[in-house]
C-alpha cells in the first residue's frame, strides 16, 4: 500500500527573537478523508503556530479560507505546497497574524463613530483577514475586508449610510480603487467582488447615491453618454456571424478586428458588421442595469435581425453578452428592454452568441509548430484551457496568477496607480522570458500596448517594446501569415519583431 504524504515547505518567524523569516521542509503523512486542519495539525515542526479559531492560510499563493478537502486541495496545488500566512508584513509567529496592529489601522474610523457598540467594534476583526486574499496592495488602500465591514455597518445603521459610504469613497485608497481578488481565492468565489461591486453601484449612479458632491458620478454619467442606439443599417447578404465591434472607443480594438475577419475568411466562414452598441466596459454591469441591457440587447437582436450569432471576439465583451443574456431571461424585464429597442425595429428574443477563442479551441485549425523555442504569458481572466492551441503552434505559454487580474478599469479611478501596478505586472511577465505577451482582452491589450511607454515610466523601468498578440493573430501567424496588414499587426504600438 503506497503512502499517502505531502511535501510542504512551511514559512517561519517568531516576532519576538527572529529578524528575518525562514522556510522549513515538513513531511506530512495524510488519510483520505483529512481536511487542511488535519494537515495543519500534523505538521511535524517544534513550535509551530497557525490560527486554530479563524483558519486562514495562504497555499501556494493563493488564500484559503475554508477547511477544504486534502484531495480537493490537492487536485487544484498538487502535493508540494508552500504555506505562508496571508500577509508577511503582519507575521507574528509562523502562519499566525499580528491582528493588534492590524487593527491599528482603522483606530482613527472607529473613533470617529461613537455610535458603535463594544459588538460591533470586534466585529471587524471577522473581516480583515479578506484585506489579504491579494498578495500585495498599494500602500495606504483601506482594505476589501473593511469594505465589508462598512456594507455591513450601513446595513445596521441606514439612516447613516450617507457617512459610512463618504468613509471609503477617498479617490486614492478608498472601494473605487478595487481589484478582483478572485484569481488568488481558493475556493474559487465571486462574493467579495459582488458585495463590494454593490458599493461601487451607489457611488457611480449618481440618483441612488447620498453623497453630495459625489466625486464618482461622473464615471455614470459618462457610460450613459456612450450607449447610443440608432435604427441600423442592416444587409441582405447572407454570413455566417455578425462581427461585434461596439469598443470604447479610446481603445485600440483595430488589430483585433482585423486579424479576426481574416482569420475567419481562411476558415471559409464570412462575417457581417454593421454598427454595433458600446456595451458598457467595466462599468456597464454597476452603472443603469436597463440601458446596459438595451445596449447588450440591442447587439443580440441585430444578430438576430440578420438572421446569424453575434460573434464576440474578447473575453470582456463575451462576459458583458453573456451576463446580458442571462439577466434577460427574466419576463418583465425583458419587456423594459423591448420597449427601448421598438423604436429602431428591433426586437430581443433569444440570442446565439459565439465566443471566438473559444470557437478556435473547438475547431482549431491545421497550424505549423512555429513558435518551438519561444514562450509567452497571457494575460487573460478567463478559466479557458488554451492549452492545445498553444501545443499545435509549439508555443510555451505561462498562466501566472497574477496575469489573471484585470485592472485597467483603475485609469478611470486613479491613473498613476492604474499605470505602476500595469507596468509591474508587464515586467514580471517579461522577467519570466516572455518573448512576446498575449492577451483575450481589449482592454487589456490597451495596457499592454497602447499604454506600454507610460506604465513603463510609472513603474520606472527602462521601456521594453516587448509586443502583445490577440489569440487569431498568433493563430494566422501558425497557419502560415506573415502580412502585417492582414494581420493587423501595423496598428500596434509596440512592435512585433517575428516576422
Amino acid at each position: 500500500m503506497s503512502v499517502l504524504k505531502l511535501q510542504i515547505k512551511v514559512f517561519r518567524f517568531d516576532a519576538r527573537k527572529d529578524y528575518n523569516p525562514s522556510y522549513q521542509l515538513a513531511q506530512v503523512e495524510y488519510a483520505l478523508d483529512w481536511h487542511l486542519s488535519d494537515v495543519l495539525a500534523h505538521i511535524p515542526l517544534q513550535d509551530f503556530s497557525y490560527d486554530r479559531m479563524h483558519l486562514g492560510v495562504r497555499l501556494n499563493q493563493v488564500a484559503v479560507f475554508e477547511d477544504a478537502r486534502v484531495l480537493d486541495l490537492i487536485a487544484q496545488f498538487g502535493k508540494e505546497w508552500v504555506l505562508e500566512p496571508l500577509s508577511l508584513k503582519y507575521a507574528r509567529h509562523d502562519l499566525c497574524m499580528d491582528e493588534e496592529a492590524i487593527l491599528k489601522d482603522y483606530q482613527r474610523f472607529l473613533h470617529s463613530a461613537p455610535f458603535l457598540t463594544q459588538e460591533e467594534r470586534h466585529e471587524l476583526a471577522r473581516y480583515t483577514n479578506i484585506n489579504f486574499v491579494q498578495p500585495s496592495y498599494h500602500e495606504g488602500y483601506y482594505g476589501d475586508g473593511f469594505f465589508l465591514y462598512v456594507k455591513w455597518l450601513m446595513g445596521r445603521y441606514p439612516h447613516r449610510s450617507k457617512d459610512l459610504l463618504q468613509s471609503i469613497a477617498d479617490s486614492k485608497y478608498g472601494v473605487m480603487n478595487f481589484v478582483s481578488p478572485k484569481p488568488y481565492l481558493y475556493p474559487p468565489s465571486d462574493r467579495i467582488e459582488q458585495e463590494i461591486y454593490d458599493l461601487q453601484k451607489w457611488l457611480i449612479q449618481a440618483s441612488n447615491c447620498p453623497i453630495a458632491n459625489n466625486i464618482w458620478a461622473h464615471i455614470g454619467k459618462n457610460l450613459e453618454s456612450k450607449y447610443q442606439l440608432k435604427t441600423p443599417q442592416t444587409s441582405q447578404v447572407q454570413g455566417d456571424f455578425l462581427l461585434f465591434n461596439g469598443y470604447e472607443k479610446t481603445y485600440n480594438s483595430a488589430p483585433l478586428l482585423q486579424s479576426a475577419k481574416a482569420l475567419l475568411a481562411r476558415l471559409n466562414l464570412r462575417v457581417l458588421e454593421a454598427e454595433c452598441c458600446f456595451d458598457g466596459g467595466y462599468w456597464g454591469r454597476l452603472g443603469d442595469l436597463e440601458k446596459f441591457l438595451s445596449a447588450n440587447a440591442y447587439n443580440m437582436a441585430l444578430a438576430q435581425k440578420m438572421g446569424v450569432p453575434l460573434l464576440l471576439c474578447d473575453q470582456d465583451a463575451y462576459a458583458n453578452a453573456l451576463y446580458a443574456q442571462e439577466l434577460l431571461t427574466e419576463e418583465t424585464l425583458r419587456e423594459k428592454v423591448n420597449q427601448h429597442l421598438a423604436p429602431y425595429h428591433l426586437e430581443y428574443q433569444q440570442a446565439s452568441l459565439v465566443y471566438l477563442n473559444a470557437y478556435l479551441l473547438e475547431n482549431i485549425p491545421t497550424l505549423s509548430s512555429v513558435f518551438t523555442g519561444f514562450s509567452s504569458v497571457l494575460f487573460a481572466c478567463e478559466d479557458c484551457n488554451y492549452h492545445a492551441l498553444f501545443q499545435s503552434l509549439g508555443l510555451a505559454c505561462h498562466t501566472p496568477l497574477f496575469a489573471k487580474q484585470s485592472i485597467t478599469h483603475l485609469l478611470d479611478t486613479n491613473a498613476p496607480l492604474a499605470l505602476e501596478r500595469f507596468g509591474a505586472l508587464r515586467y514580471e511577465a517579461i522577467d519570466l522570458g516572455a518573448d512576446f505577451l498575449l492577451t483575450t482582452s481589449v482592454s487589456q491589450f490597451h495596457m499592454l500596448d497602447t499604454m506600454a511607454k507610460r506604465a513603463s515610466k510609472a513603474y520606472s523601468r527602462d521601456h521594453d517594446n516587448t509586443s502583445v498578440l490577440y489569440l487569431p493573430q498568433l493563430t494566422l501567424l501558425g497557419m502560415g501569415e506573415d502580412n502585417a496588414q492582414v494581420l493587423g499587426l501595423h496598428e500596434h504600438q509596440q512592435p512585433f519583431n517575428f516576422l
